[in-house]
């Protein structure tokens, strides 16, 4: 009783009753709110634990400023420039820590330690059901029951599901070449990827291919990309988030419950109808775990299956997009890789996923280099240090609970890493570079290249994905002669909102064997 006597004496003294006495005490309030925003600042640029590792003071100062870049779409860019100045380790906001040398895949990511948990921003929900965001524990569990889906044999028998695509691909862009049309080919490798991974995953196509025409995921990452430069401001007040999220959450919630309705359909129709069993597709070997100590449920294997939808499908679209770019804008890439393709195959019903792998090493390179110009993932796969007691990371001792991670678009495009680091330069994963000490190339740290992650926790669906793309890039460039359109000349230059936004990828095609 006493205190509270005490409170309303003090707020007495300012006379509330008065525009007067209101001003005052607003004004004392944003004044303590000032002070108290002046002692953050000046504790996490001087005496934070992390005050020492090098960054841009402005960022950590006012960590707004990078949500802002986010929002833009440009932070991905900025942190690979601000590498640039700072070196190999940077503190790109007060609690956060970015590396690009290959020890700190192996520290962070890697095993014999503690698993590092994985770190999301404020306002993201993730299902823990699904493997890439479950614990310790369950992704054991979820991986030994997945990754037979995945495994050589597996690929055998899913070669021919995919070839499907890949010749109804070759087909649809030989009409767009009659027609004397522009091909967009982020669209097209969109509809071929998703239509095969929704083969595989629930036993029929979305039929992009067929009909030319978007599905329910694409369409959400459409949707996601123009939400984004909200979205990127959440995390960078509790105000500001809250009415973002005020408005963007039953509509969030509206159409995640449809999306999932759609999946629950397909994946169900798939579990309970045993459509086409012992296909070899990922259905057929997720239920062979039924039975076993790591046998996932059906709610496991929905929500699991539509994450192997948006991981499986546009990441390699994505890849895809990146590398038909910077080949077609560096005509000796285009021209080796195309005569090695065209010289090794007499028809392209020849080209196989082991023939490809193995008998082009040229486009292979290509691949490879767009990886790293060009990574489907460009920011850094965040995680939080473990533990009660700092950790070392590349010889520094980090504090727990600090986010951590290696900048994937930063570290492969750093000086440190790679020589001409931002050229379009595939003879640097020759053979010839790698093993002779006169290449200028034969110094690239190659292993800081880990596009697809590391650890116990890299992507499972990595072989998959390289088949997938070597078999694509390989017929069309069996087929057709490409040009790109000069509208495209600079699309490199486009924004990243976690994901790259990819605008439209035009080329003239035109078929080799069209009759004269």
């Amino acid at each position: 009783m006493a205190f509270h006597q005490e409170i309303s004496i003090k707020l007495a003294q300012y006379q509330l009753n008065t525009w007067e006495g209101i001003f005052k005490f607003v004004l004392i309030l944003g004044l303590i709110a000032v002070g108290k925003e002046c002692a953050t600042i000046i504790y996490n640029l001087y005496f934070h634990p992390l005050h020492k590792i090098p960054g841009p003071k402005l960022w950590i100062a006012f960590p707004i400023l990078r949500q802002l870049c986010m929002a833009r779409g440009s932070s991905e860019f900025a942190i690979r420039d601000l590498f640039d100045k700072y070196g190999e380790v940077m503190r790109v906001s007060p609690n956060e820590v970015y590396f690009i040398s290959p020890q700190a895949w192996k520290d962070i990511y890697g095993h014999g330690h503690a698993d590092f948990p994985k770190f999301y921003p404020r306002g993201v929900h993730m299902d823990t059901r699904q493997i890439i965001s479950s614990n310790a524990r369950d992704h054991f569990r979820y991986r030994r029951a997945m990754l037979p889906a995945f495994s050589d044999r597996a690929l055998m028998q899913q070669e021919q599901l995919i070839r499907v695509y890949v010749d109804l691909l070759v087909k649809r862009l030989r009409d767009i070449s009659d027609a004397g049309q522009l091909a967009n080919m982020v669209r097209w490798y969109n509809f071929t990827t998703f239509d095969l991974i929704a083969d595989l995953a629930y036993g029929e196509p979305l039929y992009g291919l067929e009909k030319g025409q978007s599905n329910a995921w694409i369409e959400n990452i459409e949707k996601i990309l123009i939400i984004a430069p909200m979205f990127s401001l959440i995390g960078s007040s509790r105000i500001i988030g809250g009415a973002i999220m005020l408005v963007l959450s039953p509509l969030m919630k509206r159409a995640k419950q449809q999306h999932m309705a759609n999946v629950q359909k397909l994946a169900m129709g798939r579990l309970t109808a045993r459509k086409q069993p012992d296909r070899g597709d990922f259905m057929d070997y997720f239920l062979r775990s039924r039975g076993e100590a790591h046998a996932l449920s059906d709610d496991e294997i929905v929500v699991n299956s539509d994450l192997l939808m948006v991981a499986g499908s546009e990441t390699t679209a994505t890849l895809l997009s990146g590398a038909t770019f910077w080949m077609l804008n560096t005509p000796h890439a285009i021209k080796r890789a195309t005569e090695e393709v065209r010289s090794t195959f007499a028809s392209d019903t020849d080209i196989s996923f082991n023939d490809a792998r193995s008998k082009l090493p040229y486009l292979v390179a290509c691949l490879d280099e767009a990886l790293r110009l060009f990574p489907p993932i460009p920011l850094a796969l965040s995680r939080s240090v473990p533990g009660q007691v700092p950790v070392e990371i590349c010889g520094l001792m980090i504090p727990p609970k600090t986010t951590v991670g290696v900048h994937h678009l930063s570290a492969y495009t750093s000086e440190i890493n790679f020589h001409r680091a931002r050229e379009y330069i595939p003879e640097r994963w020759l053979p010839e570079a790698t093993a002779d000490p006169t290449s200028p190339f034969y110094n690239d740290r190659r292993d800081v290249h880990k596009p697809f992650s590391f650890g116990p926790r890299d992507c499972i669906g990595r072989n998959l994905a390289y088949h997938e793309m070597r078999l694509i890039m390989a017929k069309i460039l069996f087929n057709f002669d490409l040009e790109l359109d000069k509208s495209c000349s600079d699309w490199y230059n486009q924004r990243i909102f976690a994901l790259w936004e990819k605008p439209p990828l035009n080329v003239h095609l035109k078929y080799r064997f069209a009759k004269v």
